[in-house]
């Protein structure tokens, strides 16, 4: 986090700018809302995460979930002291996302572009299984120098005649959990999600932080490239002023 600018975090939200934020998709979108269950479908317009997301993105906040964490333990004690009754909320629920600008803006009034189609495709998720050597089932990207050792340590499990079925596949976790290290944090499975292909801008209306809007703007002089709702979803990006 060396070099990251937060200090707006440190003032209480502002919402006195009115403004138009103009997305424009350049791929499908699938906005999924969180805990979509075992069917990925995409919403029409994005929602205020989602539109949290995009933000950090584009003012570079790439933390990592755990220093996030931290971020709102230090603002909760923060805005205790600035607003002793103001009421703390963790928007982090049903989500690895822990969003820090929520209360930075509001939408107001989305225009959603038309639809030209919609369509479900497989999406590569990921998942962790800690607990169990069928986490290395669907991993990717092995120590190629312990692939070797790995497919030798299960033929000689599988090979012993001595143990039952279900002591084999204890004693294989028990061995996954030893070598954990060497591999991937995540395995991956293919998911069936929806996509949406529009035929033009959202145009969303929206009350921000005077101070989020100038640190918005100034990025987007240089780079208006996003992404909304996974990583596949690329978007220009462009914040105008509201006029009647």
């Amino acid at each position: 986090m060396e070099n990251l600018d937060l200090s707006i975090l440190t003032k209480l939200p502002d919402l006195n700018s009115k403004v138009i934020l103009e997305i424009e998709p350049l791929a499908p979108l699938s906005m999924v809302s969180e805990l979509p269950g075992s069917y990925y479908k995409t919403l029409k317009s994005p929602d205020k995460k989602m539109l949290c997301g995009l933000f950090e993105n584009i003012l570079g906040w790439h933390i990592d979930l755990a220093d996030r964490k931290l971020i709102l333990k230090d603002l909760e004690k923060l805005r205790r002291k600035q607003i002793p009754e103001l009421k703390f909320i963790d928007h982090t629920k049903g989500s690895t996302y822990c969003p820090l600008l929520m209360d930075y803006f509001e939408i107001e009034l989305p225009f959603i572009p038309p639809k030209l189609s919609n369509y479900d495709d497989l999406w590569s998720r990921a998942f962790r299984r800690a607990d169990s050597y069928r986490h290395t089932f669907g991993a990717r990207y092995m120590d190629t120098n312990f692939i070797e050792k790995w497919n030798q340590i299960k033929n000689r499990v599988t090979l012993d005649t001595k143990r039952k079925s279900t002591d084999k596949n204890s004693l294989l976790d028990k061995l996954f959990k030893r070598y954990i290290g060497k591999f991937p944090m995540y395995y991956s499975t293919p998911t069936n999600r929806e996509y949406i292909q529009y035929g033009g801008t959202f145009q969303i209306k929206i009350s921000m932080d005077d101070v989020l809007l100038w640190k918005l703007t100034k990025k987007l002089e240089k780079e208006n490239l996003g992404y909304l709702g996974n990583n596949e979803g690329w978007v220009n990006v462009t914040i105008n002023k509201f006029e009647l």
